[in-house]
Order: structure tokens, then sequence, then C-alpha cells
């Protein structure tokens, strides 16, 4: 049994109540979290992220009156983008909660690894995001006694490691420990939260809403497209006077591959005046839901989780000394979940074997005449199609690129002289540099191109190609329309005035 003062080393392979305790995931300011199996009658199990006060904790009734809203709270929201609570209690004077286990990485992770992601990951990202916290600030409407009912609950911790992408690519938010915590009149000093992620409300001490939130994942989709957050001055005082300036670099200019649209969508989150931010979490999937990819896309993304460096095999339940196969790809894991540096070394080994030998049997294997055959190989080359994120393709000169959801997995290898079934690769069109537009709408206003809404002004630096456009500006609907010319690399700026 876990004793209240026992260090997180000591109590791995003990029991709680009904969990057995397999390993330590991580450690917040309340709280440590831990994997650990709930065992049950008829050989029923369940691995589950159980979640505890942490001993020097457990005795202030502060925080445990944070963690019991915490769980109540959470309780209430029941959303495939949401991690969920399973169970909650208290064994032998320690509080804790049974968390839905969530099998990949939290996004920090992800990001550390890949640095920035294609805008078709971070338009499914935001996109499921923003689910979650349509049905967050919108739950069932049961009263909360605490007040804020009318809002729902607010998160207000949106951060990249409050996000969790599983290795089937699945996207959920979790930790809601300051949810409906931090009220109005709270001193900045005492504000809990990253600061480069708050909106500009939180930092002046104002009352927040559910756009306070959506301030947040504008950030992470910011930082997830150009691999640098917006609003990012060293340190906490600098990065604070940028977020209330509302002073940040164009997303479009930073990465000028992402569509127009997608780049207003995430700038108007990161505005510093709410009501120029999208209306609600649902009004935001909607405006997403035109750059989701394909269903294909979440199992690429998936896989890229799988080859994180961050993602751990889970380890063998104590006891169990039989290998198990990992979802990664892994295979034979211990009760540790590491292979020994000998173990690896023979596997190496192997494996090097086993390519020289079916490499040496390639080589000599008899051929019919015309064959194609891969690079290096006799007998000239061909270019080939693989089927989609095939995992043994055969030999190419050069790994493709397949980062972007909306990639093929095509290997392209040296036509040579046969011509056996096989197309000329087509020519390369080099695209004509695009042209920038900026529009600028006093006192403010909306902003639409050739009809389509394109946020709320200022729209900056907009990246179109050279030609003709029907510029737009209004309220609700457009009320003046110009009609501007865009050379190749071209920098305009377009000024509206709708004053009264």
């Amino acid at each position: 049994m876990v004793a209240s003062d026992t260090s997180p080393g000591d109590i791995i392979g003990q029991d709680f109540g009904p969990y057995r305790i397999l390993r330590r995931l991580g450690m917040g300011g309340m709280a440590e979290t831990f994997e650990a199996i709930r065992q049950g009658p008829s050989g029923f199990s369940r691995r589950v992220c159980l979640k505890l006060v942490r001993p020097a904790l457990r005795e202030d009734e502060g925080s445990i009156h944070l963690f019991e809203r915490e769980a109540r709270l959470a309780a209430k929201l029941h959303h495939s983008n949401i991690v969920s609570v399973i169970d909650f209690g208290e064994i032998e004077g320690t509080l804790y909660m049974a968390l839905e286990l969530v099998d990949g990485v939290d996004l920090q992770t992800l990001l550390t690894s890949r640095r920035k992601l294609s805008f078709e990951y971070a338009a499914m990202l935001g996109h499921d995001l923003a689910l979650a916290l349509e049905h967050a600030h919108n739950p069932t409407g049961e009263a909360e006694s605490e007040g804020q009912a009318e809002v729902g609950i607010l998160h207000r911790d949106v951060s990249p490691s409050n996000v969790l992408v599983s290795r089937n690519g699945e996207v959920k938010l979790t930790d809601f420990g300051l949810a409906n915590v931090a009220s109005s009149g709270t001193p900045l000093s005492a504000v809990k939260g990253k600061f480069p992620y708050m909106a500009p409300e939180r930092l002046r001490d104002e009352a927040i809403e559910g756009r306070s939130d959506l301030f947040s994942l504008g950030v992470i989709l910011f930082e997830a497209l150009a691999g640098r957050r917006p609003y990012d001055g060293g340190h906490d005082p600098a990065t604070i006077m940028l977020i209330m300036e509302g002073d940040h670099p164009s997303l479009c200019e930073l990465v000028p591959d992402t569509p127009d649209g997608l780049c207003a969508v995430v700038e108007s989150l990161i505005e510093r005046d709410r009501e120029r931010r999208p209306s609600s979490a649902g009004a935001l999937a909607e405006q997403l839901e035109e750059f989701v990819p394909p269903p294909g896309a979440r199992r690429k993304l998936g896989k890229m989780v799988a080859a994180t460096p961050g993602y751990t095999v889970r380890p063998v339940p104590l006891g169990d000394e039989s290998p198990r196969v990992s979802g990664s790809g892994r295979s034979g894991v211990g009760p540790s979940g590491r292979w020994s540096r000998r173990d690896v070394g023979k596997m190496a080994g192997w494996l090097l074997l086993a390519l020289g030998a079916a490499a040496g049997a390639f080589a000599l294997w008899p051929r019919p005449e015309g064959e194609i055959r891969p690079a290096g190989a006799a007998g000239g080359s061909a270019t080939i199609d693989g089927p989609d994120d095939s995992e043994a393709q055969a030999p190419v000169a050069a790994k493709p690129d397949i980062e972007s959801a909306a990639d093929a997995s095509v290997a392209t290898i040296d036509a040579g002289t046969s011509d056996a079934n096989v197309e000329a690769a087509p020519p390369v069109i080099k695209q004509p540099t695009p042209a920038r537009l900026t529009v600028l709408v006093s006192p403010w206003g909306n902003v639409w191109i050739n009809g389509k809404p394109r946020g709320a002004a200022p729209l900056k630096n907009a990246s179109l190609k050279p030609g003709r456009y029907k510029v737009s500006a209004g309220r609700g609907s457009p009320s003046e329309t110009r009609t501007v010319g865009l050379r190749a690399g071209q920098r305009q700026t377009i000024r509206f005035d709708l004053a009264d």
C-alpha cells in the first residue's frame, strides 16, 4: 500500500487500492501522475493514468479543494477530444483521480522533435481542440454551485503540454486543474498558467470567457505552423508586453506555404482585442473545416507520434515476464520497458547479417529481360509508385519527404535506358513569386477577397498569386469594394475608412 510520505521512486510496483502502479509519468505543481493497472476479478485489467496529490500537499486544504474541484469539473465532460475521468476517491488519506490513459505524447514533445507541423496537421489539431473547447464551454447545463454556469467550463491553461496526441492520431485536451479557478480580481503575481499562452485580458486582470481559451489555442497553432510562438520576448515581462501590445510577426511571412485563409484564422485568434477573435469555439471549428485533411492524415500523424523520441513503450506489468510488442513497432521489451545495450548489439548484428544475405540473394536472382531494377543494380532503373506510407519500399536514391499529410509516398529513381512502362517525369514549373497585400480598415471591420471572408482587419501581408482581385471591407457584410492588380513580388497596402 502507498504510504502518504512515500517518495515517487519508492511506490513503483506497489498496490494503491485496486491499482498496481507501473511507472511515473510526470509531476505538476499540485499532483503527480503514474501509469497504473486496475486489477479485478476473472483476470479483468485496465491501464489508467493515476493522478495523486503530491505528498507535501496532502494536508493542505487549498490543494485538496482544487483537486476535488478539478475532478468534479472534468467529470462533467464527455467528449472524444477530452481526456475522461474514470474514477475519483480517497484511499488511506490520499486523494486520487483515475484518468483515461492516452498512448502517445504531449504536443510539446512532438513539437520539440518535429519543430513544426505541416498546415494539414495543424488544421486537424486546431479543429479537434476547437471541438473539445466547444463542449467544455457549453456543457450539459448542470448548475455549478460556485458560479459561471452560464459560460461553462473554461480551461485557462490551454498549452502544448496539456494537449495529448495518440499513436492513432487522436488529439485530446487534458489537465483541467486550473479550470474555473482563477477569477477576475486575481493579482498578476498569483495568476496560474503559462504567460506566452495567456490572453491579454487575463494579464489585465479582467473577467475572462471562452475567447480567452481561443487565444491560447491560436498561440499553439501559430507555434505548430511557424516553429516559434507569436509573442516571445525571451523572458516573462517582455513577453507580457508583446501580448498586451499585440505585436507579433506575420504568420504568412514566416510560413509562406500556409494557405492565406488559415493564416487569417490563426491571426484572428491571437488578436489583442477579443471582439476581433472568432465568437466561439464552434465558430472556429467551422472556419477550420475547409483546411482539415482527409481521414488518412490521422493515421500518418499517429505514425509520426510513434516515431517521436519522447514516445515510450509501455512497460510489462510487474510479474509478467512474457515479451510484448508495442504499438511503436518495438518488441521484446522487459519489465523495465527498455532494452539493454547487449540486447541492442545482438539485434543490430542479426539485422546487418539478414540485410546482407537478402541483398546478395536479390543480386544473384535471375530476372527476365526488360525487368525494372532498383537504383544501384545492374541494368538501369526506373520510377516506381509505392503504397501509401509503406515501410518496405524498394531501395531509392533519396528518401521522399512525406511530412505533409497530403503527400503521396512516391519513390523516384533514375530512368536509365529502360523504357518498360515508365512515364517521363513532368517538367518542373517554376511558380511566380507571390504578391503581398495588406488591408487596413478604420476604425474596425472585416475583409473579403473575391467575395471570400478573410477575417477581421488588419489583414497583414496576405500571400496572393499575381493578378486582379476584388477587395472588400465591411461589418457583417461587404460595404465597400475596390479592384486591385498585383504583380509578382509586389507589396501593396489598401486602406478603407468605415467611420460613421
